[in-house]
């Protein structure tokens, strides 16, 4: 069946109708008496029964009922059919009838006395009638628009009333400011991966290492973070949500994406996306890329750091009043062994994924809505495979691409952690001594079971200023330097003071971080106005957590770091507002590295 398209003039006469027919019934019912009475009282004497309503005039004249000629307007425009015409023009004059022999009725006329010449009479209707009479006009309306189809009510699907949407932009300027007493040569051992292998030996590779900039300054960095997310809730115990995000690269820690390029387009990264279920009162299941639902600090993870995997979460109350216990179990595959790794080899590898396990347990306390309140959690997360695995002897000279535990390295680090090489290269016999080329890759030289332990105060100061203070301890109880200081196999690549004249120093390591924290303002702002404080202190050994996943702002990213930062908020408008942020840090262990960091922010969220 063709359907003709719906004509620009054919909608404007459909809308003029619509209107046209809504207020004339909406007139026949509230005017109508009043036109009766008006007709009655200026051509009835008052004492003498109103004459028999006249016939129905022709339907080519005028009517007396104004309701009547709008009526047959509409029939001429084709907006309603000539029978339903004929049944709304015979309802009119019923009514317009009735009302003619309330108007002229003895008992009301008794008691209303003749108007002066030239006044017309017209009773009152209470608004609750007006209402019930607009009410039904609607209905009648909507029910012939239905059964004719003008239109339909249900044009819309009802599944768009249980989707949520959500989002924020970021603007920043980033000024990053390094001491020209940082040592140069700082090697860049992420590109080291993921560009390499690298060659080691300078006798056959020319070009070099990769290192970090530790020396020049990088002044007014453009950048935005933007984000946008919808949720769907199928069921009131089902929810999806999906979130893209901007993003120089893939990288876990960052959404930030600089501006310029040439006006070049951004890129648009899978940021979440993720199912949850929440059968009962005792808690909800996560499953897919998540955000982090940890009680923890950013000296453990990055604020913009998503998880990957299953989840489960509760969080009940107790018999004691104002007290709370909730708890997180969580399995996050960080990575897998290809399924055909070595590409280059017949005999395949076993399986070795990487996982994070963790595991929360956490209690709050408020004295009362308005007063203070304390919250703390105990961690652990448990990370297995991470650490990096020595090869076999691995013949690369004569064709090998790869070696067995090239899939043991880190796929992304930032800075800090303890490194060795892991490929046991063998040294081609027709080569000459030193000139066996060595393409490497580096690994983690510790696994990482980190403790967390992480406490807040939260009390009131005046009016709605609060303040909150907050502490956060790690410690990684795999770290075991003998271990591998007595292989010379695993001997570390990182992590080295420097000796006299530049020589490789000691050995400097550490399992310990905390980080605390002042906060004081408004804690939850959205309103203009509305404004908070931060000061802290971080100190981070190298190897007291994973580099890869902690803030990427303080230090630049990574471990072996320590210093303040300050943080300050001002709400412009709702949910709209400024920030300043400064981190000042160097390093703790090894040659000097300083770098301090100033970000200006304008944000804005829905």
């Amino acid at each position: 069946m063709m359907i003709r398209p719906f004509q620009a003039g054919a909608r404007a006469r459909w809308r003029r109708g619509v209107s046209a027919l809504a207020l004339g019934l909406g007139g026949l019912a509230i005017i109508g008496p009043a036109w009766a009475d008006s007709e009655a009282m200026s051509t009835a004497p008052a004492a003498t029964p109103a004459p028999p309503a006249p016939a129905a005039a022709p339907a080519t004249q005028p009517s007396e009922i104004m309701v009547i000629n709008l009526i047959r307007l509409l029939v001429k425009q084709g907006v309603i059919t000539q029978a339903a015409a004929d049944a709304l023009v015979q309802q009119a004059e019923a009514e317009a009838q009735q009302a003619r022999a309330a108007a002229s009725a003895p008992a009301v006329q008794a008691q209303l006395p003749p108007p002066p010449a030239g006044v017309i009479r017209i009773p009152y209707v209470p608004e609750v009638v007006r209402n019930q009479i607009k009410e039904d006009v609607k209905k009648d309306v909507m029910a012939q628009a239905k059964a004719e189809g003008w239109a339909s009510p249900r044009a819309l699907p009802a599944w768009l009333g249980q989707v949520q949407l959500f989002g924020d932009l970021r603007f920043r300027d980033e000024f990053d400011l390094y001491s020209q007493n940082n040592i140069a040569q700082f090697i860049d051992y992420n590109t080291f991966n993921n560009s390499g292998p690298i060659d080691i030996n300078a006798n056959t590779n020319p070009n070099g290492l990769p290192f970090v900039n530790t020396r020049q300054n990088r002044l007014n960095q453009f950048s935005i973070r933007a984000r946008f997310g919808v949720k769907f809730e199928p069921t009131d115990w089902i929810t999806l949500t999906f979130r893209l995000g901007s993003g120089q690269d893939n990288g876990p820690v960052s959404l930030t994406q600089l501006l310029g390029s040439d006006f070049q387009k951004k890129n648009i990264w899978l940021d979440q996306a993720y199912l949850t279920l929440s059968p009962g009162t005792y808690g909800s299941l996560n499953f897919g890329r998540m955000p982090d639902l940890f009680m923890h600090t950013d000296l453990l993870f990055d604020d913009n750091l998503e998880f990957d995997g299953a989840l489960a979460l509760t969080d009940q109350p107790t018999p004691i009043d104002g007290l709370r216990v909730f708890g997180a179990a969580g399995v996050f595959p960080l990575g897998y062994v290809g399924g055909a790794f070595p590409t280059f080899a017949s005999n395949k590898v076993a399986d070795s994924t990487k996982w994070l396990f963790a595991f929360q347990a956490g209690a709050q306390y408020k004295s009362s809505e308005t007063g203070w309140s304390v919250r703390g959690a105990v961690s652990f997360y448990d990370y297995d495979n991470v650490e990096g695995q020595l090869s076999d002897p691995c013949p690369l000279y004569n064709g090998t691409k790869n070696c067995d535990t090239d899939s043991s390295r880190s796929a992304y680090m930032q800075k800090g952690n303890t490194l060795f090489l892991i490929r046991n290269i063998l040294p081609n016999p027709s080569a000459a001594p030193g000139f066996t080329a060595e393409p490497q890759f580096a690994g983690l030289s510790y696994n990482y079971h980190e403790i967390d332990a992480v406490a807040e105060l939260e009390t009131p100061l005046f009016n709605d200023i609060r303040a909150l203070v907050t502490a956060d301890y790690v410690r990684n109880l795999a770290y075991d330097p003998a271990r591998i200081l007595s292989n010379p196999l695993l001997s570390p690549v990182t992590n080295f003071n420097v000796g006299a004249n530049g020589t490789t120093g000691v050995y400097q390591s550490g399992a310990n971080a905390y980080n605390v924290r002042l906060m004081f303002g408004n804690l939850h702002p959205s309103a203009r106005g509305d404004w908070n404080f931060q000061v802290g202190y971080k100190y981070i050994e190298p190897d007291a957590l994973i580099d890869a996943f902690d803030s990427n702002d303080y230090h630049m990213g990574g471990t072996n770091a320590k210093g303040y930062y300050l943080i300050a908020n001002y709400y412009l408008a709702k949910n709209t507002w400024v920030d300043g942020r400064w981190f000042s840090a160097n390093e703790v262990y090894g040659p000097p590295l300083a770098i301090d960091v100033l970000q200006i922010e304008l944000q804005t969220r829905f």
